[in-house]
């Protein structure tokens, strides 16, 4: 029986179902973070933004085409009947769909926090988002992205962005508008130069510009105090901003043409090339240097 019914899900899947379809005639759950000890994330639904009280509704991996009719969309929270755009501090999980475009209706839901949109099928980030006041992470990796519109440049809120492994060729000086950023991933796209203004992110915690094309970082970008993790890995680099002798978390340069000797010892101190983990040059007689 279980065989058959995963059978059918993986036809599901495949076939692509709407929103209104996938919903008819059932209320959908929603989980509360800190209440429910169990919430069934699938394997891209991270964790990461969790905080109790938070509620959760997840439509991952359901080969969903379409979303009309989500403004009207029934819910269960916590034992009463709602509409989706009544429930508070949102995070809704898209991800892993067939998703190409959010219907006007979508930005009715002014109390979304995240909105997860991993692996779906979109050409462009949908600049009706720029509406959503209440929004402080969208996440769009895995679709067809080749730029990011300046509407989402208007989002002065946004904590999280992340537009991985997408076709993105330029990020525009406009980038400098974020300044609430901590946590920011435009890895694993065409990007060539990063402008001057990346230096008005402050407040990041997380940066992720490996697997690009960037042959130079600015040097404003090292006053930049990020706490945990920059990470510029395979990227044609040939050197750092002196300045990164200043930033509090670890560097990873994993992939790059930077000669760690070269390095100046405040910033080989802060190599890694694992998360979290520096690396500590060996001596000529292939012992761990003590100091560097």
């Amino acid at each position: 029986m279980r065989t058959v019914l995963l059978l059918l899900l993986a036809a599901t899947q495949a076939a692509g179902v709407t929103l209104e379809d996938y919903a008819r005639g059932k209320l959908l759950p929603i989980y509360t973070v800190g209440v429910d000890a169990k919430i069934p994330l699938q394997a891209r639904d991270q964790s990461n933004n969790f905080k109790d009280g938070d509620k959760l509704l997840l439509l991952s991996r359901l080969g969903l085409t379409t979303l009309d009719g989500i403004s009207q969309l029934r819910v269960m929270d916590q034992g009463r009947e709602k509409l989706l755009p009544e429930i508070d501090n949102l995070q809704l999980y898209l991800n892993d769909n067939q998703i190409r475009a959010l219907p006007a209706e979508f930005f009715r839901l002014q109390k979304i926090k995240f909105l997860y949109l991993y692996y779906n099928q979109f050409d462009a980030i949908p600049p009706g988002l720029a509406t959503m006041k209440g929004l402080l992470g969208i996440y769009f990796t895995g679709n067809n992205l080749s730029a990011i519109p300046p509407e989402v440049f208007t989002m002065s809120q946004l904590r999280k962005l992340q537009v991985s492994k997408n076709h993105i060729r330029e990020l525009p000086p406009a980038i400098g508008n974020l300044t609430e950023l901590i946590h920011f991933n435009i890895s694993n796209n065409e990007i060539e130069v990063l402008p001057d203004t990346i230096a008005r992110l402050t407040k990041l915690r997380v940066c992720d510009f490996s697997d690009n094309r960037i042959t130079h970082i600015p040097e404003g970008f090292g006053e930049v105090p990020i706490m945990h993790q920059l990470r510029v890995c395979y990227n044609p680099l040939k050197a750092l901003p002196a300045s990164f002798a200043k930033m509090p978390g670890t560097i990873d340069i994993t992939g790059t043409q930077i000669d760690l000797a070269t390095l100046p010892p405040a910033i080989r101190a802060k190599i890694s090339r694992e998360k979290g983990n520096p690396i500590i040059p060996k001596t000529k007689k292939g012992k761990k240097s003590a100091s560097l």
